[in-house]
């Protein structure tokens, strides 16, 4: 790779957004994650951990409780609705109000047949789930206070529900409740609240309060087993192990605890005379604040509250991934041209003119390190949304003369001039496209590609301050795609389209006479990121596993150097935590490809030897970047002249996007991880030996 300057852009100051709920399907193996803007990210664990899919939040609403039902997705909130998302166009199905006021808690049974809502005023509302909607069936007699979460048993016959000092059991056939058992209080006057709770299929219940007691009750009895003071403040969630043998929990005291069944000595678990007893395990600190959902997916604990990181983690083996809040990729625009970048916020958009530094070489010598400012960023222009919604994608023209960015309902383009005094205007809207998925322009900066919310690929011709409908590809009218569209790219002479759908299909267009090109084989994974070498019109795509391919789109076939990639990947690179957000080549390099994740830029030089399987990937850098690095040099060890084809440069901490500006700049986005923990409230506050 070549010697150039890097613009380190850490002015993307994005918001923390708690997770409030968390819902695991895990025939798909599809994590729902709802945060405090009321939007839902779907994440994809079949692989490396990824977001799939993100359905924006309205405006004055809440999301309390998610669900799934199969492949459906269900969710309830303050608003005293129960609402249906249409996944393939990231929108809302419909809404259904329940009976009465405000809802909090939102249960399906295990045969997905029938959904259960709580709600403000006591009432349990019982839906059967159709195949084109939901159907009211009945309400619960009514209880005093609101319910604040519940759960079905095993056999979908009964439900068991949390309040405030109650826990009540009751026969979803008659409408009655069977049992009331009531927690105890720690203080006369202060109400014990039952956050969470979770059944077992001998039908043992186990709830966590705001006590901070974690207690096991008998539902045949109605009497409880035993009870833990397992932390200092309230348990706000709990989840339980597929094999119902153990159990974590945790919340305002972020420590995550977990219990375990085991068989006392004169019985077996396959014993009718055996007792079983619950006893505290294993404890993880994983989060400084309040930890308000827990999940279990293939033997992983899944754990997300207030800081708004999800993390993934698992014992044995000791292992953690923290993923940040950033915006699902992409979300940052890199103009050329007018050496401009767009970040993208989750309500309004920034361009930023880019400063310029000292030059590299001084007469002979090279300088290194960080190079003094001769012009400081500006900030040129903020574009908030109309009504504050919620904005799904935007792009900015190579030339920095076009802006177009999309809510769920709206699709805007407006002219922009650059200058002393930068000037907006709007273009007049295109009545046949409504709302986008994604948007690219091209290269020269006359045509926009779209891809809208309905599956169709829009080719926009640019023209003064008009705008003209070119062209429009049905493929899922033409059974090319399957799903809505996430990667959408075009080559830099405009002679392809490229589009990538969640099915892993890759569909390939031409300009010239507006027909298919070429599908590309499918693979088993997901793509996470694609890019067309603007020389050569090699297609590069990085799946959810890792694998990189190389497609020649002239010649229709795979070239020689992915054919010798296939099976020899360092297995290093396979294992990596973070997906691949974004691929982009060096001008200079012809054989240079980056790749880019959270953390790591991967450099893969083709033109070298390829690694053996098991060998570590290098680490590479100026000097002073490989004595600051707090990577430890057993994972990447560390040299300056790599003799292999992957090589790593980490250096960044929640890294956005990588790309060119010319041809000795590069631009690296970051999100600083200390502006985030600053705009965190207060954590419990806890008593620490030695510490006033």
């Amino acid at each position: 790779m070549s010697t150039c300057r890097v613009h380190s852009v850490r002015f993307y100051d994005l918001e923390p957004r708690a997770i409030h709920c968390m819902a695991y399907e895990s025939t798909q193996r599809k994590l729902a994650v709802s945060r405090s803007d009321s939007s839902i990210e779907v994440w994809d664990l079949a692989h490396t951990p990824h977001i799939e899919r993100t359905i924006p939040g309205r405006v004055n609403s809440s999301v309390e409780a998610i669900t799934w039902c199969g492949e459906r997705l269900f969710s309830a909130g303050l608003q005293g609705t129960i609402t249906e998302y249409n996944l393939q166009t990231l929108s809302y199905k419909f809404d259904i109000p329940v009976t009465a006021g405000p809802c909090w808690c939102l249960e399906s049974n295990c045969s997905n047949t029938r959904l259960a809502a709580g709600t403000e005023d006591g009432y349990i509302n019982i839906f059967t789930v159709t195949n084109d909607g939901l159907m009211y069936e009945k309400i619960l007699d009514r209880q005093e206070g609101r319910i604040l979460c519940l759960a079905w048993d095993a056999t979908g016959d009964v439900i068991i529900t949390g309040s405030a000092d109650a826990v009540r059991i009751w026969n979803v056939d008659s409408g009655h409740a069977i049992h009331r058992m009531t927690p105890g209080r720690d203080e006369r006057k202060k109400e014990t609240i039952i956050w969470c709770l979770a059944v077992i299929k001998d039908f043992t219940i186990i709830s966590g309060d705001s006590r901070g007691c974690i207690t096991f009750w008998d539902g045949n009895t109605g009497t409880q087993i035993e009870s833990f003071q397992t932390h200092k403040a309230d348990i706000l969630c709990l989840c339980l192990a597929e094999d119902e043998n153990s159990v974590y929990c945790a919340g305002v005291d972020p420590l995550i605890i977990s219990f375990t069944k085991v068989w006392l000595r004169g019985g077996t678990g396959t014993s009718s005379c055996g007792r079983s007893k619950w006893v505290k395990s294993v404890q993880r600190r994983i989060h400084d604040h309040d930890v308000r959902a827990l999940a279990l997916a293939d033997g992983k604990l899944l754990s997300a509250g207030v800081d708004s990181y999800l993390a993934i983690s698992s014992y044995p083996p000791r292992q953690l991934v923290k993923y940040p809040p950033l915006l699902q990729a992409p979300s940052v625009s890199v103009c050329p041209e007018a050496r401009c970048i767009m970040l993208r916020y989750l309500s309004h958009l920034e361009v930023w003119q880019l400063g310029n530094t000292a030059p590299i070489e001084n007469g002979d010598e090279i300088h290194e390190g960080i190079l003094p400012l001769i012009e400081d960023p500006i900030r040129l222009l903020t574009l908030k949304s109309r009504g504050g919604d919620a904005i799904v994608c935007a792009d900015m023209s190579s030339n920095g003369k076009w802006i177009a960015y999309s809510s769920v309902t709206t699709l805007c383009f407006f002219s922009f001039q650059l200058g002393s005094k930068p000037s907006l205007q709007k273009a007049p809207v295109l009545c046949e496209v409504s709302s986008a998925h994604r948007i690219t322009f091209t290269s020269d900066s006359t045509r926009a590609i779209v891809s809208t919310s309905t599956g169709d690929i829009v080719v926009i011709q640019l023209g003064g301050d008009e705008l003209v409908l070119e062209h429009v590809f049905h493929p899922l009218d033409d059974r090319l795609l399957k799903d809505a569209v996430h990667l959408l790219t075009v080559s830099h002479d405009g002679q392809f389209i490229v589009a990538g759908d969640h099915c892993s299909n890759i569909i390939v267009w031409t300009t010239a006479d507006w027909k298919h090109h070429c599908s590309l084989p499918r693979y088993s994974c997901v793509p996470t990121a694609l890019s067309v070498h603007p020389r050569t019109n090699v297609l590069v795509i990085v799946y959810s596993d890792h694998k990189v391919v190389e497609y020649s789109l002239c010649g229709r076939k795979y070239t020689t150097f992915s054919r010798g990639l296939e099976g020899r990947h360092p297995v290093q690179w396979l294992s990596r935590g973070f997906a691949v957000n974004s691929v982009t080549f060096d001008p200079n390099n012809e054989d240079i490809i980056m790749l880019q994740d959270d953390n790591t830029i991967c450099i893969i030089d083709k033109d070298k030897e390829l690694p053996l399987a098991e060998a570590k990937i290098p680490r590479v850098g100026s000097p002073q970047s490989l004595s600051d690095s707090l990577d430890s040099s057993q994972c990447h060890p560390r040299t300056t002249t790599p003799q292999h084809a992957f090589h790593v440069i980490k250096k960044y901490k929640h890294l956005v996007h990588v790309d060119w500006l010319s041809g000795d700049e590069l631009i690296a986005v970051e999100v600083n991880p200390l502006a985030l923990a600053e705009k965190l409230p207060a954590s419990l506050k806890e008593k620490r030996f030695g510490v006033m």
